[in-house]
């Protein structure tokens, strides 16, 4: 079997990289530390980044070769 990348069959954003950054935003917003709420706000941003140019999946079955 042959290692070959994934790709989403969507043009759409990736559903689950957008609930972790509205979770980071929720979480940013609630907590009292201003470091760690810049810190959540930059982790949200990040997510959001991946959530519209998910990285390629490549599968490939190391313990069999073929």
């Amino acid at each position: 079997m042959s290692a070959m990348p994934i790709h989403s069959n969507s043009d759409g954003p990736s559903y689950f990289y957008l609930l972790l950054a509205k979770s980071c935003f929720r979480r940013a917003v609630a907590t009292p530390h201003p470091k760690a709420g810049s810190t959540l706000r930059k982790l949200g941003r990040d997510y959001l980044a991946m959530a519209n140019h998910p990285p390629a999946v490549h599968l490939g079955n190391t313990w069999m070769r073929s």
